[in-house]
């Protein structure tokens, strides 16, 4: 049994049992260069300023995890946990991003959950205290190894509840199932030190909620936000009041947290993301490189079945170039492939045995 440390017994924690130290001993902490380089070897192409900053949020996930549970630092000593938002176009990346570097590099509990499949508590929908439950099932049912994870907010802007006629600021008085009653509910979550669940997604309604430490927990949301950019455009001066040295072809402006606030979000929320990534759509050298490597590992895979694919040089630009004239991004890349691959194992196919 491990023995509290003088910071631990100061703030009331329980010391960690010797099971989560030696996992979280045993995590690699490559540095954030490292890691970037292990995403492009992974096939990971583009966003070259994402990868950067999703790289160090996953070796500061780490750093903060070995301070918690094997230097036993007081979590009151540590700075607030960081939490990213991450805002590009459909098939840009973003999720595929997060479940490369925490689930595939770092090998932590990971869920990836799509957040217009919740509701406020009360109604009918996935309660926000799911994600938790659908965490520690990542982890196997170890809670205090769900306890050092990661959550992935996907479709985050879908969350949106500025139109909302069930809104009334500060009065609280009325659910809104379109977003905000969600909204306050993930606000608990983000900046809460534990957060409940039900181990059985409350289904039997019979089972007592358990309480997991939320201190280790690193959130990452991501969202399309389309037409934010056209929306702050249309919200800046133009004329005399158009600031100086401003002009249409300059670099885009850094989101500030107040355009995503004009969007439907909570201040409250969007004050517990430390950091707002933003991906830019694909070019057609990105989506080419990525559309190689899926038909590479195609082509290898088919031949193991006595299949060929045939996919010429011609055939790859045509594809690449479609996806993104589409704006489909690597989404699109893999629609395409599979059509091809579906209608060569359809018709390719040599039957193996009898179905009846």
């Amino acid at each position: 049994m491990s023995l509290a440390t003088p910071a631990q017994a100061r703030s009331g924690l329980a010391p960690p049992a010797a099971a989560l130290q030696q996992r979280v001993a045993a995590l690699r902490l490559p540095t954030p260069r490292q890691l970037d380089e292990r995403l492009e070897a992974l096939g990971y192409r583009g966003q070259a300023a994402a990868r950067r900053a999703a790289c160090v949020l996953a070796w500061r996930h780490v750093r903060r995890l070995q301070r918690l549970h094997l230097d036993g630092v007081d979590p009151a000593e540590l700075p607030e946990r960081d939490n990213y938002l991450l805002v590009g176009p459909t098939g840009c990346g973003k999720t595929h991003l997060v479940e490369l570097l925490f689930r595939q590099l770092l090998e932590v509990p990971a869920v990836v959950v799509d957040v217009t499949a919740f509701s406020e508590t009360g109604y009918v929908g996935h309660d926000v205290s799911t994600i938790l439950t659908r965490l520690v099932n990542a982890a196997g049912g170890d809670e205090a190894w769900a306890s050092c994870g990661v959550v992935c907010l996907d479709e985050f802007d879908k969350l949106a509840g500025s139109t909302s006629s069930a809104r009334f600021a500060g009065a609280e008085t009325t659910k809104d199932v379109s977003g905000w009653g969600v909204q306050r509910s993930l606000l608990g979550l983000l900046s809460g030190a534990y957060g409940e669940y039900a181990p059985d997604h409350g289904y039997s309604g019979r089972t007592e909620p358990r309480h997991l430490p939320l201190g280790g927990i690193t959130f990452v949301a991501c969202g399309a936000f389309s037409g934010l950019r056209r929306a702050e455009a249309a919200a800046r001066p133009v004329g005399f009041g158009e600031p100086e040295g401003s002009r249409q072809d300059m670099a885009p402006a850094r989101l500030e947290p107040a355009a995503l606030e004009r969007q439907g979000f909570m201040p409250e929320l969007i004050g517990r993301f430390s950091r707002v990534v933003e991906l830019e759509p694909l070019g057609l050298p990105e989506l080419r490189r990525i559309l190689d490597d899926q038909a590479r590992r195609t082509v290898r895979e088919l031949k193991a079945e006595g299949l060929t694919l045939a996919l010429d040089e011609a055939a790859l630009g045509a594809l690449a170039a479609r996806a993104h004239r589409d704006g489909h991004g690597a989404r699109g890349l893999r629609s395409a492939l599979a059509l091809r691959v579906e209608e060569l194992v359809y018709d390719g196919l040599a039957p193996r045995g009898r179905l009846d």
